[in-house]
C-alpha cells in the first residue's frame, strides 16, 4: 500500500455567542485542520487538529479565510508522504518531525508549534490507516482489550450572567446525566469567589462525584499554595495548571511538596522531551498530554510509556474519541476528558451556560457514552467518519 495523496481541509465556525471564559482567557473560535492520508488501495486515513489558530484569519467582512500555516501540510508534509507506505507510521512521523529543525525552517514563516500542530493531524490519519488495514479499532490494534473508558465532563466555565444558581444547575444536569467526573475553572475571579463556586458545585453534584480544579495557570505559587489550602476541605481529586507559565516546573514541585491536593498538568507540553521532564521534575501526578495539539498519537505513546516508568497515570486533554483508544490501550490510562453532547440536553435553554462542543457535527459516527464510560465500537481505526455536509458548510476555501 502506497500514499497517493494527502488531503487537506480546514474548518471554522462561528465565534462562540456568548463567549466562554476559561481562568485568563476567552475560548477560541472553534476551527478544525482535517487531513485525509488517501491511499492506491481505496483506504483513507481521517486525522485532525484544532490547535492551530494560524490556520485561519478573520477578514474586515467578518468572514474566515485561509491563513499562512494553512499550507503546512500541502505545502511541506504531503511531499514528504506521497508514495510511501502509510504502515510505517514512526519512519515517517521522523521524517516529518524533522521538518521542523531543517536548515532555514523559518522561511515560509511558520511556528513550530504549528507544525507539530499539523503532523498530529497526519499522524492520527496514519494511525487510522493502519487500523483499517489490519480491520482493527485503534486501541486493539495497540493491544488493549476494555472498550470501557471512564471519562469526566469539562464544564464550570466563566460567561457573562453565570451565577451561582447557574452554575449549580448546569453541574447538577452533569450528574444527571451519568457524569462520575466534572472538572471546573478556578482562578478567574477572587480567591473568595471561587472558593464560594467550588463549594456549590460540590453541593450540586454530591460526594460521589470526582471534582477537578483548573486553574489555567492563573496562580504564581505562593497564591496556589494558599489557594489549595482552602479547597481541600471540598474533596478535591486534582488541582490542573495551578502554576503561571513562567514558573514552569520549579513551580509545580513547589506547589506539589505543600498541598495534598494531587496536580494535572502537560496539556501544553510540545514534545515527549518536554512532557517527561514535567512529568520527572514538577511533582505531577497526572500527565494530560494532548495528542491532538501536538505530535499525534505516535508522540502520545512515548509520553505515556515515560509516565508508566515514573509512576504518572494518562489523563488527556480533549479529543476524547481518539484519546480513548490511546487510555484504552495504556496501562497507566486513567480517563479522557469530553463535553457535554448537546443533543442530550432538552432544550436550548438547558444549553445556555453549558460549553458543549460545537464541532461535535463534523463526525457523522460518535462512540457511545453512558454511566460516565466512553464505550469504543468495532469499527476499525479511530471509528470516526466525517460528516460530508457539514464539511462543505464549513469549509474554507481560497
Amino acid at each position: 500500500m502506497k500514499i497517493t495523496s494527502v488531503e487537506t481541509k480546514v474548518l471554522v465556525w462561528p465565534p462562540l455567542d456568548p463567549p466562554f471564559w476559561m481562568s485568563l482567557l476567552p475560548v477560541n473560535q472553534p476551527h478544525e485542520l482535517v487531513a485525509l492520508v488517501h491511499t492506491d488501495e481505496g483506504l483513507t486515513g481521517i486525522g485532525h487538529s484544532d490547535q492551530i489558530p494560524g490556520i485561519f484569519s478573520v477578514g474586515s467582512d467578518g468572514e474566515p479565510r485561509l491563513a499562512n500555516a494553512s499550507r503546512i501540510v500541502p505545502g511541506a508534509i504531503a511531499p514528504l508522504l506521497t508514495g510511501k507506505d502509510p504502515l510505517q507510521v514512526e519512519s515517517l512521523w521522523r521524517e516529518v518531525f524533522g521538518l521542523t529543525y531543517r536548515h532555514n525552517w523559518k522561511a515560509e514563516g511558520w511556528s513550530r508549534s504549528d507544525m507539530l500542530s499539523a503532523l498530529a493531524a497526519v499522524d492520527m490519519a496514519l494511525w487510522d490507516l493502519k487500523g483499517k488495514a489490519a480491520g482493527q479499532p485503534v486501541y486493539r490494534l495497540l493491544g488493549g482489550t476494555d472498550p470501557a473508558v471512564p471519562m469526566y465532563v469539562a464544564g464550570g466555565y466563566y460567561r457573562e450572567g453565570k451565577g451561582l444558581a447557574e452554575l449549580a444547575a448546569e453541574c447538577a444536569q452533569y450528574r444527571d446525566h451519568g457524569y462520575t467526573g466534572l472538572k471546573m475553572r478556578v482562578g478567574g475571579m477572587s480567591l473568595d469567589e471561587d472558593v464560594e463556586r467550588a463549594r456549590v458545585v460540590r453541593e450540586s453534584v454530591g460526594p460521589d462525584v470526582r471534582l477537578m480544579l483548573d486553574a489555567n495557570e492563573a496562580y504564581d505559587a505562593e497564591a496556589a499554595i494558599a489557594a489549595a489550602a482552602r479547597y481541600e476541605e471540598l474533596d478535591i481529586f486534582w488541582f490542573e495548571e495551578p502554576v503561571a507559565w513562567y514558573e514552569g516546573n520549579d513551580g509545580l514541585r513547589r506547589v506539589s511538596e505543600s498541598i495534598k491536593i494531587p496536580l494535572a498538568g502537560g496539556e501544553q507540553a510540545a514534545t515527549h522531551w518536554e512532557a517527561e521532564s514535567m512529568a520527572r521534575d514538577s511533582g505531577v501526578t497526572y500527565m494530560e498530554f494532548d495528542c491532538t495539539r501536538t505530535g499525534g498519537p505516535t508522540e502520545w505513546l512515548r509520553v505515556a510509556d515515560a509516565c508508566r516508568r515514573l509512576g504518572l497515570q494518562m489523563a488527556p486533554h480533549h479529543g476524547a474519541h481518539i484519546h480513548a483508544h490511546l487510555v484504552a490501550a495504556a496501562s497507566n490510562g486513567l480517563m479522557v476528558e469530553a463535553f457535554p453532547d448537546p443533543f442530550m440536553y432538552g432544550s436550548p435553554e438547558e444549553l445556555e451556560f453549558v460549553r458543549w462542543d460545537r464541532k461535535r457535527e463534523l463526525f457523522s459516527v460518535h462512540p457511545d457514552v453512558r454511566d460516565g464510560l466512553m464505550w469504543l465500537s468495532d469499527r476499525a481505526g479511530w471509528g470516526i467518519g466525517l460528516d460530508e455536509e457539514v464539511v462543505g458548510r464549513r469549509e474554507v476555501r481560497e
